[in-house]
């Protein structure tokens, strides 16, 4: 029987069944050398759990670039033996795997433990890149590009709050004992069971919330005061500087758009189009002055960053240079 990375791990993790444990034991007994290679093993894991955690990211090349990265600082504190080595792999390998059967990809990254045992979890999304994911409790949410979502392991034990920077659509299960909440600095957006948009990129000066259905409470994180009440195709412009807010009505599935690869601008200033495009294209947009009065009316599907900007080019006349991920854009 080959070495059974996968059970070894999870009763390392003490999440084996009876069944499971028996047959880890069996496996021990079946061999001197088997037992001899479980003790490696978990000695190997020894070395390095009290510095590893979870989070995850959206490239497998990534996880084996930090674990390489681990195992060089690992060396400087402890004599590491070539089987070591060759463990920490298997170890590091069947911890992916069962992230790959639960349908997600995970990284290493190292902190210390604290008394109270709550750790987080970080998806993120690079720009010019699309996510979607499943939260424990059966919510699905869209990462649009460039954003980030952060949630505890209490998540649906003890609250249901997850922290976004960027921007994400959030279908969420009703669980009338857990309000599901965003937060995003001095801004929470709570529901119990609904479907809306969020746009809270830490850069940007205000905070969005378009609703498609349910309803959704947006408040003060500092005092808990309701700052706006939604419903569907309403959306929130909320000021992250002094809180105050805008409620218009909209379109609902035209704000999320961009989970269909879209990305639309209706009487968009030339200042936020080129903004939502770095995003979009994942490149850095060098401009020179930029028209006060000109707005944009378009909508892109699977156009390439050539073609947008021969598009906005007809539109406004525009000089441009493509320099690897730095676009230089000047109005003629």
């Amino acid at each position: 029987m080959d070495t059974p990375y996968n059970l070894i791990l999870k009763f390392i993790n003490n999440e084996c069944s009876v069944d499971e444990v028996q047959t880890l034991v069996a496996w021990r007994q079946a061999s001197p050398s088997n037992e001899v290679t479980y003790q490696e093993l978990l000695n190997t894991w020894r070395i390095i759990e009290p510095a590893t955690k979870y989070v995850i990211i959206p490239s497998k090349q990534k996880v084996w670039d930090n674990i390489q990265s681990h195992l060089q600082d690992t060396e400087e504190e402890f004599e590491v033996s070539s089987y070591s080595r060759k463990n920490i792999y298997a170890v590091a390998f069947a911890a992916a795997s069962i992230a790959l059967i639960l349908g997600v990809v995970f990284t290493f990254f190292f902190v210390y433990k604290s008394p109270t045992p709550v750790t987080y979890a970080q998806f993120e999304t690079p720009k010019g890149d699309k996510s979607q994911m499943i939260l424990p409790d059966g919510t699905k949410v869209w990462l649009n590009s460039g954003s980030q979502l952060t949630y505890g392991s209490d998540y649906n034990q003890k609250t249901r709050t997850v922290q976004l920077n960027g921007e994400a659509f959030f279908d969420v299960v009703k669980n009338p004992k857990y309000p599901f909440i965003v937060k995003n600095g001095d801004v929470n957006v709570k529901v119990l069971g609904t479907a809306f948009d969020v746009s809270a990129y830490f850069e940007d000066n205000c905070i969005s919330v378009s609703l498609l259905r349910g309803v959704v409470s947006v408040e003060s994180a500092i005092d808990h005061s309701r700052l706006a009440l939604l419903s569907p195709n309403e959306k929130v412009m909320v000021n992250k500087a002094n809180l105050l807010c805008k409620v218009t009505k909209c379109d609902a599935l035209t704000e999320s758009i961009w989970m269909n690869n879209k990305l639309r601008f209706e009487g968009t200033s030339a200042d936020t189009l080129f903004k939502q495009l770095n995003r979009w294209y994942g490149v850095n947009f060098i401009i020179g002055k930029t028209p006060h009065n000109t707005r944009y009316w378009l909508t892109l599907k699977s156009e390439s960053l050539t073609e947008t900007l021969q598009l906005i080019n007809k539109i406004t006349p525009i000089g441009y240079v493509i320099k690897g991920e730095e676009v230089m854009v000047s109005y003629k």
